[in-house]
């Protein structure tokens, strides 16, 4: 017994003494020491630390594809050419509402995979020919789509969008979204009773108005607030340099939809000619304005809209003249005023101003004016006054006035 607990003390001993650790290396053994690396066998391993594709992770990690101008939808470019716009096949009926070289029109058109049912739009004559200002498409109200749909779409495409506006009217809600960059400008116009989800009811692409640059920058009308240049043209009278500017209230979204606008009876036009004065001793070259014609506003009875402006050569001379012609209220597309000008020795001339005229509408050919007024509500016949450019008087007079057959309807 006294051997057994001599044995069994001298095993506690032991195991109650206290341990020498051991390096690393020699308890993980020789297999764990660093080996340098063969250049011939080393392999490059990539940086990427992303998981699979098709993982939900790496769906939503997935780089956001480039961002693309905001000027195109469903089968529509804002970018592309009128001329090329209106021989659109599914354009074929509006013809003749687009062959004005400046204007606004509204078309229905066939069905298509973008579930659009009509398309608003506004044009003007630019120095390649006609150009789109805006394009304001209307959705089939019982396809359109929800507007979170599309707003998901689009913000794929135009990334996301710079203003959120939502405005409330009694039972209704209203949404605008919108996108642009330096030259365009997307709307998205949504619409729902306020306790249903909102559908898209049309998508408005307009172009942005670019600020005058090079020898126009210093040029600056302030006719009225909001005012945005339609389009300005260089002319050179006598060697003299000059700028003929046309400028308008309204949006080219607000153009597009013409009299369905609520901004179309308060807009307000201008029209001017500018003559730029060389320096002085005393100060730099400006811009100093020689005519101007405005438009609209409260103080004006019956309120008038600017309907064309053109520079063309009217006398016959081979000198550009000015020609603008204006609307009434209720006139549409006929003017009830002409007004033709040119400068001459440095002085404005008036060529021919012809006021209150009846629903008219102008021709203008070298060394003539021809205007065409109804007779009568019913358009029973037709007035045709022909005006011929007098070299000696230096404007245009009354050559022949004459009646015509209403046109056959």
């Amino acid at each position: 017994m006294r051997i057994l607990l001599a044995i069994a003390g001298l095993a506690g001993a032991l195991h109650a003494a206290p341990h020498r650790k051991a390096p690393r290396a020699d308890v993980a053994g020789p297999s764990s020491r660093p080996v340098s690396a063969r250049p011939d066998t080393t392999t490059t391993l990539p940086t990427d630390t992303a998981p699979p594709a098709s993982t939900p992770q790496a769906q939503r990690l997935a780089p956001i594809p480039p961002q693309v101008s905001p000027r195109r939808f469903g089968r529509f470019d804002l970018d592309m050419p009128f001329a090329q716009f209106r021989a659109l096949p599914d354009l074929a009926d509006c013809a003749p509402a687009l062959a004005a070289p400046t204007g606004h029109a509204e078309c229905t058109l066939p069905k298509a995979p973008d579930n659009l049912s009509r398309v608003q739009l506004a044009w003007e004559e630019g120095r390649n020919g006609g150009e789109l200002t805006a394009l304001r498409l209307l959705f089939d109200p019982q396809l359109a789509p929800p507007l979170t749909d599309l707003e998901w779409q689009l913000t794929r495409g135009w990334g996301p969008p710079l203003l959120e506006q939502l405005r409330r009217d009694r039972d209704q809600k209203f949404f605008t979204l919108q996108w642009e960059d330096g030259e365009h400008r997307a709307t998205v116009e949504a619409q729902a009773p306020r306790d249903q989800p909102s559908r898209a009811t049309a998508v408005v692409l307009e172009r942005k108005q670019v600020p005058l640059s090079g020898e126009f920058s210093a040029l600056h009308p302030r006719a009225f607030p909001n005012f945005r240049v339609r389009w300005i043209r260089r002319v050179d009278w006598e060697g003299q340099l000059h700028a003929v500017l046309w400028g308008t209230s309204l949006t080219p979204a607000q153009e597009a939809m013409g009299e369905q606008s609520p901004s179309w009876v308060t807009q307000r036009n201008y029209v001017g000619i500018w003559k730029l004065e060389p320096a002085t001793a005393t100060r730099p070259r400006r811009w100093k304005p020689l005519w101007e014609r405005v438009t609209g506003g409260d103080d004006e009875e019956p309120p008038q809209r600017v309907l064309y402006v053109d520079i063309r050569d009217v006398t016959g001379d081979g000198v550009a003249d000015l020609v603008v012609e204006l609307s009434c209220e209720t006139c549409g597309a006929t003017a009830d005023e002409v007004i033709v000008k040119t400068v001459r020795a440095g002085k404005l001339v008036d060529l021919l101003s012809k006021r209150d005229l009846y629903r008219a509408q102008v021709e203008l050919a070298p060394g003539r004016v021809r205007i065409r007024e109804p007779e009568g509500e019913d358009d029973q016949g037709l007035t045709v006054s022909t005006y011929a450019y007098d070299r000696g008087k230096g404007a245009f007079v009354l050559a022949r006035e004459e009646r015509a057959p209403a046109p056959p309807r």
